[in-house]
């Protein structure tokens, strides 16, 4: 979808000041030296007890909302607040998105939770820019933290490493440092047993042993369909979405100055996302993503953060944002910095 007019207004971001290092994991006996040799991850960010997922995404709202209200200072309440989750925000039967809603000042602007897990920021992004008047504006926000007893960050999955974040853009019509010109949503439902495996849906994370195994989930799915269809699915799923994009941006491949992908292992960026665009690992945030971790949702918001943060943009510069999330989604969305 082509937007005009669309605007990220405020972009903030929150890492734990806490990290755990992949040689500590190792020495622990959490990670083994083959799953490190695929990911090649170098630590992840971790939170505090205290540091819970809603809380760090409450505090990079903040920071998004601070930044937008000093160039478009409003008494006016955001038209619709999304929150992307991918694991859990900490209680069942309560709506995360509602606490962050109020904690950030707005209790009477709907707020809502997507579960596209980690391609959710995409989703929130299409999903308010869809939303929003000529006037208004909107919020998103991402969080997860992968704590155990129920997650291991380094042990739960295969090939990629968890770290605790949260991250939030206020988007809008009106003005701001990027401006959304485009995005592109793929949904291939045939895989969403990639991450289910043979597990039954009556809740078996609360009467079997903890940590749950993702790794175990997809083994079963391989060893019953195999996995050359969902590669095959997933490049072109991945392909759809950013020819979109880029289409509907207005803009080639060439004139993308850096892409803010996903924070996967290196082995599994490298099959999931790299190839099948063509791409090299200078030319991706990926470096950053094997400092903190695979964070969720929050991953391209993040990467973004740290693309101006390290001065790595100029005025002008087009950057894509990619997602891939169980189920299995893939995302686009292409900006142009303004500075």
């Amino acid at each position: 979808m082509r937007w005009d007019s669309l605007y990220i207004g405020g972009l903030g971001s929150y890492l734990p000041s806490t990290v755990e290092t992949a040689a500590d994991a190792v020495t622990a006996g959490r990670l083994t030296h083959e799953e490190l040799e695929k990911s090649r991850q170098v630590s992840a960010a971790v939170g505090q007890p205290e540091e819970s997922a809603p809380v760090m995404a409450v505090r990079a709202g903040r920071v998004a909302l601070e930044e937008y209200g000093a160039e478009h200072p409003t008494e006016a309440s955001p038209e619709l607040i999304v929150h992307a989750v991918a694991l859990h925000t900490g209680l069942e039967a309560w709506n995360g998105g509602a606490y962050i809603g109020n904690e950030l000042g707005f209790p009477e602007t709907l707020a809502i939770e997507i579960r596209n897990t980690c391609a959710g920021s995409i989703v929130g992004i299409d999903l308010l820019a869809r939303r929003l008047d000529n006037e208004g504006y909107g919020i998103l926000t991402a969080s997860d933290v992968w704590r155990l007893p129920m997650f291991d960050r380094w042990a739960t999955d295969s090939g990629l490493a968890y770290g605790d974040a949260g991250a939030a853009i206020v988007l809008t019509r009106s003005a701001g440092p990027f401006q959304v010109l485009s995005t592109a949503l793929t949904q291939n439902s045939r895989f969403e047993q990639m991450h289910r495996g043979n597990a039954p849906l009556d809740l078996p994370e609360y009467r079997e042993p903890l940590p749950f195994s993702m790794r175990a989930r997809s083994a079963n799915y391989a060893r019953t369909y195999g996995l050359e269809s969902f590669w095959k699915a997933n490049a072109e799923g991945l392909q759809r979405s950013v020819d979109q994009a880029l289409d509907d941006a207005g803009i080639d491949l060439a004139a993308l100055r850096a892409w803010s992908v996903p924070h996967f292992g290196e082995t599994l960026l490298r099959r999931q996302c790299l190839e099948p665009l063509g791409l090299a690992p200078t030319d991706t945030t990926s470096r950053f993503g094997s400092q903190i971790g695979h964070t969720g949702a929050a991953d391209p918001l993040l990467g973004l953060q740290h693309l101006r943060s390290e001065s790595t943009l100029t005025p002008g510069d087009h950057v894509a944002l990619i997602g891939i999330g169980a189920g299995f989604t893939w995302g686009c969305a292409v900006l142009r910095y303004h500075g």
